[in-house]
């Protein structure tokens, strides 16, 4: 089986800096203030994401980022599980107080 085209694929700097404002929530406005360029600029870096990454939208490019910046064991991980939630080997659920669930009165 031959390698997802997603993974031999590296953002420039730019877009690295670009992906990550928008993993962090910002419009394209916000966005071209903090890289201070124009927002047809912003646009265009997008859209050369989405066509370099195959993607659809922000969200998904928010998560490619996030799945880059992941420790490299996490990103083995993923790769070895291939997606299949019954092969992956998730770590110990964390038990939840009940008390945090409960509005105060």
């Amino acid at each position: 089986m031959s390698p997802d085209p997603k993974d031999l694929i590296r953002p420039t700097p730019r877009e690295r800096e670009l992906m990550m404002l928008i993993a962090r929530g910002l419009q394209n406005k916000n966005i071209a203030f903090e890289l201070n360029i124009s927002e047809n600029t912003v646009r265009a870096h997008i859209g050369n994401i989405m066509r370099k990454y195959r993607l659809h939208n922000r969200t998904q490019i928010a998560i490619i980022f996030a799945l880059q910046a992941a420790p490299r064991s996490l990103q083995r991980d993923l790769a070895n599980s291939k997606g299949d939630p019954v092969t992956a080997k998730p770590g110990p659920v964390p038990t939840q107080d009940p008390r945090v669930l409960t509005a105060p009165e």
